[in-house]
């Protein structure tokens, strides 16, 4: 099967920083898992980033993935997750099939900005003005 969405993944200090657009199939949320654990900084307490604020929605099979992402992120050192959406119903419709976790453990937020202040609050330091994926986002908008 073709790979359906488009992302990209950078790690500033022990933060994991994902960026995503357009609508994921199965594969496509497999290849980003594969390459989330192949550049997740395991060693040492991390969190993550997630910035989907162009991410149009998944499969319904893609979406029953995220929960594994999650609990192989929490199993190997992963201290918080930040997740930046849109709207209120992607907001909804991903806490919905990622699993029930507590809003100190994963945080939704309607902003870079907010998410990065969230982070910093927990000992990872980070400022929007770092975000390495900004060409993407701006590419990969909706019109």
């Amino acid at each position: 099967m073709k790979i359906h969405g488009e992302w990209e993944i950078s790690v500033i200090r022990q933060i994991l920083i994902r960026s995503t657009a357009g609508v994921f199939n199965e594969d496509g949320t497999l290849a980003v898992f594969k390459e989330t654990q192949e550049k997740a900084p395991i060693q040492a307490p991390w969190v993550g980033l997630t910035n989907a604020e162009n991410w149009e929605m998944s499969s319904a099979s893609s979406l029953q993935l995220l929960p594994n992402m999650r609990e192989w992120a929490f199993a190997h050192n992963c201290q918080a997750l930040a997740i930046v959406v849109s709207s209120e119903l992607k907001k909804k419709i991903h806490q919905a099939q990622t699993g029930q976790y507590s809003e100190e453990r994963v945080g939704y937020f309607s902003s870079l900005d907010q998410a990065c202040v969230w982070l910093s609050h927990k000992g990872f330091a980070i400022s929007a003005d770092e975000y390495p994926h900004t060409e993407f986002i701006a590419r990969t908008k909706l019109l």
